[in-house]
């Protein structure tokens, strides 16, 4: 299991989140993040400083990440001694896969992915929430089915903190 008790970036505590809590944290999360998307406007792809993402890249991340996730939770519940396809997230945005991408279209991909996320989770047993694999050959830490549906929430809320700062850093 893993070592990781609480974010220290944001204080998220994963062992507080069971499985009946991931469906509704996580659609308030994408909302609020497809709220923020919209509200930021022509500001939703502009850094606000050179070393932080955009709420456009922050939100094509978390599209990312539930599409990763999702392929972690479903790798975990066929294979035994499964290992999660790394995300390589400072790589995506630093190769340009993030550069075509625009407000609407991402906060539409953003609502459908968590929905896939959210859907394969729905499917799981008890058995298999429980189930343990290697998160990914980068965080090579062992965690369950379940911790990570409850990443899922993570990333979610911990990204739309980053948008909302981000927000706040550029409105004028």
């Amino acid at each position: 299991m893993s070592d990781v008790l609480s974010c220290p970036g944001c204080g998220f505590i994963w062992d507080d989140v069971a499985v009946r809590d991931v469906p509704g944290r996580l659609e308030r999360a994408t909302s609020a993040f497809v709220d923020v998307l919209a509200t930021a406007g022509e500001l939703a792809p502009i850094r606000p400083e050179l070393d932080r993402w955009s709420i456009v890249e922050y939100a094509a991340h978390l599209r990312d990440v539930h599409l990763t996730l999702r392929e972690r939770v479903i790798l975990a519940t066929i294979l035994d001694d499964a290992v999660g396809t790394p995300i390589f997230r400072d790589e995506r945005v630093n190769a340009g896969f993030y550069a075509s991408d625009t407000a609407n279209t991402v906060a539409h991909e953003l609502q459908v992915t968590s929905q896939l996320l959210l859907r394969a989770v729905a499917t799981l047993s008890p058995e298999q929430l429980a189930r343990e694999f290697t998160y990914s050959p980068a965080s090579p830490m062992r965690v369950t089915v379940l911790w990570a549906a409850a990443q899922g929430v993570h990333e979610s809320e911990h990204h739309l903190a980053d948008a909302r700062d981000n927000l706040a850093r550029l409105a004028p």
